[in-house]
């Protein structure tokens, strides 16, 4: 099977350089996996965008991802009043 990758740009430089950021989202996307009875996508963090890969269809790993948007926006709008992703 090949490698489906997706990437989510965050809405401000610098957004996701947060360590404990980091690893709320990484956990989201594991647990958001293992929800759905799947293997964990890869997940790169850099500080204005996060990577995901992994040998799954395509729209299985954009399910994921969309979880993941969703659940973190929300968490980061409640927690900041601002939006964490672009387009949110």
């Amino acid at each position: 099977m090949a490698i489906s990758r997706l990437t989510l740009h965050a809405a401000h430089p610098r957004s996701l350089a947060d360590p404990a950021l980091a690893a709320l989202i990484r956990a989201c996307a594991e647990e958001t996996a293992e929800h759905q009875g799947v293997l964990a996508p890869s997940v790169e963090l850099f500080e204005d965008r996060i990577e995901l890969s992994a040998e799954l269809p395509a729209p299985i790993l954009m399910a994921i991802t969309t979880e993941l948007r969703r659940a973190t926006g929300r968490w980061y709008r409640s927690k900041y009043g601002s939006q964490l992703w672009q387009g949110d």
